[in-house]
């Protein structure tokens, strides 16, 4: 492995088709796929800085643009398992440039995308259109399977939820297995998003 790919840990990745920069970004692309969010990729370019003339230097400094990995509504996702030197500047200019241009902008920076993609997003589910339907398992007795428990909760995120369920202490990763139909039942529930009708 050369030096550049150790040190910003980008491994280009095709999904359904598209050419994404990096596995992480083709991995968070089929994470919100599985769960029906709809999102866009790589959309729009953002001048942080106009190029400009400087009389040190012969050729013309160009100006410093950004393009967002994903947009979800007002949600702004960076994938960037690794921050490069180049990064961190950018992302100060970026951040100059929201709160002058766009103070509605949300913008996280997403590092894995499971856990972290669920946290980042879970304050947001009603703004986005989701809510949570968590079903509880059936359980068996005397050989009958009881249904009069088994009716289908809503909650407007995936904290409330797990605090109404006394599961705040358990790791919210492994609903991810539910929510994207790997599992069938994740802590005795089965978890989905559900749009909201407009």
């Amino acid at each position: 492995m050369n030096k550049e790919s150790r040190i910003q840990n980008v491994h280009p990745k095709e999904y359904q088709g598209q050419h994404f920069r990096s596995t992480l970004e083709a991995k968070t692309a089929e994470t919100l796929d599985t769960m029906g969010i709809s999102y866009r990729y790589e959309d729009r370019k953002i001048t942080l800085q106009e190029g400009f003339r400087s009389p040190y230097q012969k050729d013309k400094v160009r100006a410093i643009t950004y393009t967002p990995d994903f947009e979800i509504g007002s949600l702004m996702l960076e994938c960037k398992g690794f921050e490069t030197p180049e990064w961190k500047i950018k992302k100060k200019l970026l951040f100059k440039y929201l709160a002058e241009n766009e103070p509605e902008t949300i913008f996280y920076q997403i590092k894995d995308n499971k856990k972290q993609l669920l946290t980042v997003l879970d304050p947001h589910w009603q703004y986005l259109g989701y809510t949570f339907q968590v079903t509880p398992q059936p359980k068996k007795k005397s050989r009958v399977v009881s249904d009069s428990t088994t009716a289908p909760l809503f909650f407007n995120s995936l904290s409330e939820a797990m605090d109404e369920l006394n599961l705040k202490n358990k790791p919210i990763g492994a609903i991810l297995a539910s929510l994207t139909g790997k599992k069938e039942y994740v802590y005795g529930y089965n978890w989905k998003l559900k749009q909201l009708k407009n």
